[in-house]
């Protein structure tokens, strides 16, 4: 088991954002203590956590993480597809732009 600085550590971010995790129900600590209310981690713990992070890098935002947990892997698989083709969308019309200010 990892204190909450400890995991926050291993994860790169701050006991902040681990304690916004848990408040919106996103990844919560495996324990809690009721004397101290120390949240402790699982090593496990560390992959959902990478996983929240490549969804942010794409563009999901927080609250639709939290909702893809609800979906099987061929609704997260289009989901993700959508993402793409979005991302994707912007990427063009940058290009366009920047032909425009080369030319």
């Amino acid at each position: 088991m990892l204190k909450i600085k400890d995991f926050a550590t291993l994860c790169g971010c701050s006991i902040y954002t681990l304690r916004y995790y848990d408040q919106i129900d996103l990844l919560k600590p495996s324990i809690v203590n009721d004397n101290s209310r120390y949240r402790y981690y699982t090593e496990d713990q560390l992959l959902k956590f990478i996983e929240i992070k490549e969804f942010q890098e794409i563009g999901f935002r927080v609250e639709e993480i939290k909702e893809l947990e609800k979906l099987d892997q061929k609704e997260v698989t289009k989901l993700i597809l959508e993402k793409i083709d979005y991302l994707q969308s912007r990427l063009d019309k940058s290009f366009t732009l920047l032909r425009k200010y080369i030319e």
